[in-house]
């Protein structure tokens, strides 16, 4: 299994339980790292789970980007992070699949597209629904990073579904700990998109 990934002159490596680390030219930011910053120069958080974004991001002196602490965020602004586009969109899960208590309601969480200067699209959904904000995300995406988990995040087959609405070149899942998970989304994802496990 690859450890990192160079797209477009960027590279990508998977962190923690759901996170990524972007690399381009000399700037590091991650999204949902988790527990540790990993030499991180920003940090995106999506929401403030513990396995996403623990309690060390109100103490830490990088620079945060979340929807409760640090630079706050809210779906649709659209920002400069160092040189780097970064478009913040809505994540949460659907009321009705959870008895109107979702586990991330509409609100609490949010999706990153990040555009560094080499043109390259990586999009970061976090803990979401298959709901239908995440099924255009407004431009063409290179990288998918999704959860494949189920529970409370998308099934492998909403997973599926996305795939097939962005149509992205690479896929990335992430939020699944059973590696037969994995197996299973990649035979039904692979048609559509690279599925790469980081």
């Amino acid at each position: 299994m690859p450890r990192r990934l160079l797209f477009k002159n960027t590279w990508l490596s998977r962190i923690g339980f759901a996170g990524v680390r972007v690399e381009y030219g000399d700037l590091v930011i991650c999204i949902d790292p988790g527990s540790e910053v990993f030499n991180c120069q920003v940090v995106l958080c999506t929401h403030n789970h513990s396995r996403h974004c623990g309690s060390w991001i109100h103490s830490t002196n990088k620079p945060i980007y979340s929807p409760s602490t640090g630079y706050i965020v809210k779906p649709g602004v659209d920002l400069d992070v160092n040189g780097v586009r970064v478009l913040v969109r809505d994540a949460y899960n659907d009321p009705d699949l959870y008895n109107g208590k979702p586990p991330h309601p509409r609100g609490f969480g949010v999706g990153y597209i990040l555009i560094p200067p080499s043109g390259l699209t990586i999009y970061h959904t976090g803990d979401t629904s298959l709901v239908s904000e995440i099924l255009n995300p407004g431009l063409n995406i290179d990288v998918l990073v999704a959860p494949v988990g189920g529970g409370s995040v998308m099934t492998t087959e909403d997973a599926v579904e996305l795939v097939k609405s962005i149509k992205p070149s690479i896929i990335i899942p992430i939020h699944a700990e059973d590696i037969d998970l994995y197996y299973r989304f990649r035979d039904m994802a692979q048609p559509y998109a690279q599925v790469i496990l980081l």
